[in-house]
């Protein structure tokens, strides 16, 4: 780190302040699509600071810093939702004051970083050779939040967009902005199965959906390691599989739900006809009736090289060249990618683990926690990086 670097100085003299932030959002945590004091906590901040805001959308803002006179313009982006999880850190006096619902994923310091970064910004517009749009964004977790944010950014010149994740894997001070696929796209997958009910005793006399939505599981297993290359990720997984009240009653429906994960747009494509072919020969091969429904979650998170090249030197001469690092893609699914297919620009993944604090568990797990040190750099990061992708369009 280069503490006399000006941006990184003017970040740290608001991490007490970021810190202090983001516990009282981790305290006061919403779920998706219903973020209505988180976001008026970002709208309150902005106030303060005298950065216009416009609410977008339900819950979503999205708030101006303008610089000079040029209208190249880039966008950031931060989620604000949590996730439906118990909170299990006793030890945290900032823990979830809300039962059965947790920032377990790090929108809280998102969220707290962007709102950083509009203060930073704030310091710097006099050398901003354009304007910043910081875009906080409702129910990323449900696949939601950016169309109404993209409609609403479709007016204006943006030519950059750029978001940050705080990795749980990736060591506290490291920092990745690797060009290519990062992320996967995510679709839910949805099977609702129709039979014919009858007594457990009789079942030739019904159409049981259980055993086609088993079969369904395993046949569906197998298409998937004929279909694509082998070195192609992919994945399909199903989470739920819910049928039946009673132990001698074969019942006359079953719900099947999951997740399609692909790291190619042609697999994705495919597999949406595969999938359908297997539902529909394997239920009929047990007599049932089944509906399909695939449905567009996350779009593939693919980070575009000039922009990655760009943010690689800014972490480079804000931090060190030794906290620039490479991470393996992910098959983690984040809708931040619905702005890359727009814009050119990355998602950066900032490192938050430290085992010496107890902020070593993976995302979604209910003792998830952050070093908060990282904080800082998210902020000077979403600042350099506008910085100077404002000054190469101007």
């Amino acid at each position: 780190m280069t503490p006399s670097h000006p941006v990184v100085a003017a970040a740290l003299s608001c991490q007490d302040w970021l810190v202090g932030l983001r516990q009282q959002l981790h305290q006061l945590p919403e779920l998706s699509f219903r973020e209505q004091a988180t976001a008026q906590r970002v709208k309150t901040e902005l106030s303060a600071m005298g950065v216009p805001w416009e609410a977008v959308g339900e819950h979503g803002v999205v708030a101006t810093v303008t610089g000079q006179h040029s209208r190249a313009m880039v966008a950031l982006r931060a989620d604000m939702d949590a996730l439906p999880i118990q909170e299990q850190n006793e030890h945290l006096p900032y823990r979830s004051q809300v039962p059965g619902v947790m920032h377990a994923c790090g929108h809280d310091g998102h969220v707290a970083m962007l709102l950083g970064a509009a203060r930073v910004l704030q310091q710097f517009s006099g050398e901003l050779q354009g304007s910043v749009k910081l875009c906080f964004q409702q129910a990323e977790e449900q696949g939601g939040g950016t169309a109404e944010l993209l409609e609403h950014l479709a007016a204006f010149p943006v030519q950059r967009a750029f978001a940050i994740h705080l990795w749980s894997e990736i060591e506290a001070g490291q920092i990745s902005v690797q060009a290519g696929p990062r992320m996967a796209a995510c679709d839910l997958v949805e099977i609702e199965l129709s039979g014919v009910g009858c007594h457990g005793a009789s079942p030739h006399k019904g159409v049981d959906p259980i055993a086609a939505g088993a079969a369904l599981v395993n046949n569906l297993a197998m298409m998937m390691t004929r279909e694509i290359n082998p070195a192609h990720a992919a994945s399909l997984t199903f989470g739920k599989f819910q049928s039946g009240f009673a132990g001698n009653v074969i019942p006359a429906q079953a719900l099947l739900a999951g997740t399609l994960r692909t790291t190619h747009l042609a697999d994705q494509q495919h597999l949406h006809q595969a999938i359908r072919r297997v539902v529909e020969s394997t239920a009929a091969s047990f007599r049932a009736q089944a509906k399909l429904n695939i449905r567009k979650g996350g779009s593939m998170l693919i980070n575009e090289a000039r922009s990655s090249a760009l943010a690689a030197h800014c972490a480079s001469d804000l931090f060190g060249a030794e906290a620039v690092i490479d991470f393996p893609s992910l098959m983690v699914s984040e809708n931040f990618g619905d702005f890359l297919e727009k814009y050119p620009g990355l998602m950066a993944l900032v490192g938050v683990r430290n085992e010496a604090l107890g902020a070593c568990h993976a995302h979604h797990h209910p003792q998830f926690n952050i070093d908060e040190s990282a904080l800082h750099r998210g902020v000077a990061m979403h600042a350099e990086f506008s910085l100077r992708s404002l000054s190469q369009t101007a």
